[in-house]
This record gives structure tokens, sequence and C-alpha cells, in this order.
């Protein structure tokens, strides 16, 4: 058995040129997709590929304008390796087995996948920014269909494959890191967003929120969960796209016969991740104290954005003796002193909160009172500046736009301008995707279940808002403790958001790859920045044979496992900081 590197190629100068030029470019963003997936890979200008051309499944997200691709990654595909282009064909249609160059692009639409295998069981409306428009040859399997925004079925694909004798030619016909981007982040909020035609969002109420910067469409991108109720973003399109992208990988690495390595996105082969949150609005010490009695029932720990002029003393005893995050909920509503957008405001809020804690704790989180935004990137920046590093705004404030609304329920990395080259931000963005059920038009409990389901199914985090005030409603405490079990029952494990982070940080040190060993054998390399307790590694072919862990590394258990629809062996093992070798047959 061997495993090759995937290999990802991009035109850097391109992109250099648009920053220069003030124009975003999200390209870099499949990167940060790969590695959100724990898949290794190396980066490839177009002329360091050219000289190496190395094997194994390569990428293309970027070429320059020379004449000899086609032949060249012909040639590549004869000899049994396999590529994928993203986005756009880069001149291979012939490689690609296209009839022709592609013809205009699509600027914004969905998909329709009808039977189309790699999507199977992925129900979201796959709403994309940017696609290209090919007509695949006769011997070219092609897949889906792009819709435009207009809501017409176009007779052009959203997948192709061209077989080759042991390799594929691919291309994933939109793009998929921009509509990644353009989707979790929005756009820069400088007025009221338009309201849904049903009455369910009206987001037009003279307050700038995150909800008032989302691109996702009221009639395409709903549905309803409980048929009493309101449509509202049910599913995650990003994450179901990053299944889509996987499963696109994995088809690749099965034609070739080589085995896919990658690590899990949590510790112990943990299914997904819970996730409470608690805004302080009105810092009732009764209802404080009564959503802790409901915690210890649940029995989790919660985050707890609090809002200033805070709680007494007392109270944040009670919440950290009892486990719980204290986090900031940064006011710029603009009702008490040195609560507008800005942030001088937003660095005093913060200031006096660990004055409050005596700086007993750290914080790590903030949640802004009622998702209050303006602008683009700017607020990430503040975060960034002031050691915020779990960010809980993005979300829908109405009825109608709660769940699904930045697409995802993974904790992500937003991208900055073109000013800073769309850099990665040194901070995560956790959607907040309810609050408060079973609430009247806020969340129903038939909602909710649904919410843990699907964030079940693409192994994010749900996280729901609970409001401490809202336990004068009799059925809201019940029902916290009801969806914390039923989580569970979905195989959530329930954290609080600077367990969130902690875990991340050790999870994005961490490098999982097969390489040579001795007497031509192989080994699982598994590079580790920090020491990691219940490291999970999916590979698809299992090794006849494996060693002892080198680095006193342990192998606790190795089991079948389903994952994103694929089957998959699962390693669970503890590693320490340093490298970990473990050889097999």
């Amino acid at each position: 058995m061997s495993i090759q590197m995937i290999h990802v190629v991009w035109n850097e100068q391109q992109a250099e040129k648009s920053w220069q030029q003030g124009r975003n470019d999200y390209t870099p963003y499949m990167f940060e997709i790969l590695n959100y997936l724990g898949i290794v890979f190396s980066k490839w200008t177009p002329n360091s590929w050219m000289e190496h051309q190395p094997g194994g499944i390569t990428i293309v997200v970027g070429l320059d304008d020379r004449s000899e691709w086609p032949s060249i990654f012909k040639q590549y595909c004869e000899n049994g390796n396999s590529v994928l282009t993203i986005g756009s064909s880069f001149g291979l249609h012939d490689v690609l087995g296209l009839n022709k160059p592609e013809g205009k692009k699509i600027q914004e639409g969905w998909i329709q996948w009808n039977d189309c295998k790699l999507a199977e069981s992925l129900r979201s409306s796959f709403h994309f920014f940017g696609a290209s428009l090919v007509e695949p040859c006769p011997d070219t399997e092609a897949l889906g269909s792009l819709i435009r925004r207009n809501g017409e079925v176009s007779l052009f694909p959203a997948f192709t494959m061209r077989p080759y004798a042991s390799s594929y030619a691919a291309m994933i016909c939109f793009d998929i890191a921009k509509s990644f981007c353009m989707i979790q982040q929005g756009i820069s909020v400088e007025k009221d967003g338009l309201p849904a035609s049903d009455g369910t969002a009206s987001v037009d109420d003279d307050i700038l929120k995150t909800d008032d910067g989302s691109v996702l469409d009221w009639l395409h991108d709903r549905d309803k969960a409980d048929p009493m109720s309101a449509a509202f973003f049910m599913y995650p399109i990003v994450d179901e796209m990053r299944i889509f992208f996987i499963r696109t990988l994995h088809l690749l690495h099965e034609k070739m016969g080589e085995a896919m390595v990658h690590s899990w996105f949590w510790p112990e082969g943990i299914d997904g991740i819970g996730h409470i949150s608690h805004d302080s609005d009105g810092n009732s010490i009764d209802a404080a104290e009564l959503m802790l009695e409901k915690l210890l029932e649940a029995d989790i720990h919660s985050t707890w954005c609090v809002i200033m002029p805070g709680y007494p003393q007392s109270v944040y005893e009670k919440m950290i003796e009892a486990g719980h995050e204290i986090a900031l909920h940064y006011n710029a509503l603009s009702t008490e002193e040195n609560s507008l957008w800005d942030e001088e405001h937003f660095n005093l809020q913060l200031d006096r909160l660990n004055q409050q804690l005596k700086n007993r704790v750290s914080i790590k989180t903030n949640k802004n009172h009622y998702l209050r935004w303006e602008g683009d990137i700017q607020f990430y920046q503040w975060c960034e500046r002031a050691g915020i590093a779990v960010e809980q705004s993005k979300g829908g404030t109405k009825q109608g736009n709660k769940g699904f609304l930045a697409g995802t329920c993974h904790p992500y990395i937003p991208v900055s301008n073109a000013l800073e080259r769309n850099r990665l931000m040194q901070v995560f963005s956790l959607p907040t995707l309810a609050w408060d059920p079973p609430t009247a038009l806020r969340c129903t409990l038939k909602e909710a279940q649904s919410i843990i389901e699907l964030s079940a199914h693409v192994n994010g985090v749900v996280h729901f808002l609970f409001h401490p005030a809202a336990l004068v409603n009799e059925e809201v405490g019940p029902a916290l403790v009801d969806l914390v079990n039923y989580g569970r029952m979905q195989g959530l494990h329930w954290w609080t958001s600077k367990q969130l982070f902690r875990w991340l940080q050790i999870k994005r040190g961490i490098d999982v790859s097969v390489q040579p060993g001795t007497n031509e054998g192989k080994q699982l390399y598994i590079s580790a920045q920090h020491p990691c307790k219940g490291l999970t590694v999916l590979i698809t072919q299992l090794p006849s044979k494996m060693g002892i862990p080198s680095n006193n590394g342990t192998i606790r258990s190795i089991r079948f496992k389903q994952r994103f629809g694929l089957s998959f062996h699962e390693i669970i093992l503890d590693v320490r900081q340093g490298n970990t070798i473990i050889p097999f047959d």
C-alpha cells in the first residue's frame, strides 16, 4: 500500500496583482479548507510544479498562460496521476474532456444534484459564488446542473470527470473558496438588509447587525423543520460543500488505488460538539442562579457572555467554581455610557470585565449584544488586538433567519480584506444558530432538534444561546436540559467556547501523512506542535500490520467508521509533542 501527496498549484503572482489593485482574491482559502479537513498537502507555483511534476493528485486553482500545460497534464494523467481543477478549467479543457474552453461564468447561483452519488444525503441549495460553464465530451461524466440567479436550470454541469486508465481528470465547476468566504462572512454592513417577503425576518429594523450582511436567499436557501413555524436557514451549505469536496478527493484516491489519510475534526473519535452560551442581558442575579441550577442538572459547562455593568462578585465566583467560562457581551446599542460602535468602547467594556474578575480568568470569547455589526472585517481586527480568540456574533436575530445563516456550524477563520492580502485572521468565528427554544417567535423545540440533527450530520458545533432572562418562560429551562440530552443521543459532547479554542489550537498544529519507511515499507508520520490525547486519524486502507509508535505514542483503538458517507478505519492514539512514527506493512 502507498499513499501519495496532494499538491495544490496556484498563481500567487495573479493574486498579488489583484491585491495590489484592491480586489479580493479568495484562492488561498483553499489551503485553509484543506487544513481544516486535516489533509496534508504541498503548495506549488506554476514554475515549481512544472519543474518537478510531483506524482499523486494535483488540485489546480491557478496556472499561468503557457501553452504546454494541456500536453503536460495529459501525460500526467496517463502516467496514473489525477488532476482536479476548481472553478475553472485553466485551459485544460482537452485534458478534462471538455469540448472547448469555458464560456461565460455564472456569478451566483445554486446546484441541482439530481441522483449524483457524490452529493448523496446532502440537502442544501449549494448556493455558490462563481462558476464556469463547460460542455463535456461524450466520454466525460457530467454531474449536477448549475442554476442561474433567475432560477433557470441550465444545461451546464456542476462537476465533470474524465476517466484515464488508473486516474481521473475532474473539474468542480463552482468556486469553492469564494463561496465559503462569501457565505461565512457576508458583505460589508453599511445599511439594513432586505427583509424576507413573508414577514418572518424584518432585518430592516434600524439596527446594523451581522444578519444585515447575509448573502443567502430568502426563497432558495430556507426550509421548514416545523410546518407550524417559519422557514429558516435549515441546511449548512458550506459544510455540505466541504463534504462534497472530500468525497471527490476520496474518489480520486480510490481510482488510483491509493489510500487517503487525514486527521479528524475532534479528539477521541467524537462525532461533534454542542455549545451553550448565555447573554446576561439585565444581569439579574436570580435568573443567573436559576440558570446555574439548570446547567448543573444538564451536567454541562457553558460560556457566559456578560454585558456591563456586570454581575456582583458572588455570581462570578459561582460561575468559576462550577467550571463555566466567562466572556464579554459587547454592548454597542448606545443604551449605556461607553456603548457606541467604537473600538475604544469595546476595549473599555472588556477592561471593566477584567477588573471585575480581578484577572482571575482570561477572557477569550465575545458575542455582540443583539449581534451588532458594522463594516466588514474591522471588528475581527478589534478582537485580534484585544486578544479575543473566539467571536460569536455571526447569526440571525429574527424568527426566519436563524439556523445556518453563515452556511456553517463549524468554527472558521475569517479572511481579511484585499489591503491585507485576504490573510487568515487571528480569531475564530463560531456562529450562533438559535436562541431560547422553545420561546415563541424565536425557536420551536422541533426546530432546535432539527438544528442539532443537521449539525451532528456535518460533525460540527451546535451553538444555542440561552438568555438567563428567558427563564421567565417556564418551558425554557427544561428545554435546555432536554436539548442537551438530545444532543448527547446524537453523539455530541458539550464544551465551552474556550475548550473549543484550546482544541483548535492543538488540532491545527498536527500533520498526519504516510511516508516511505524502511525495507520498502511505509510509516504513519505524525508531527505535533503540542501533546495530543485522543488524536483521531482516518485512513481508507488499513495496513495489515502496524508497529509500535515512536516518541512514547500509544495506539488506543482501531475501528471501522463511517465519516462523510465514506468508509474509514479510525485510529485513536495519544501523541507527545514532536514527531511520532508508526511503521506498517
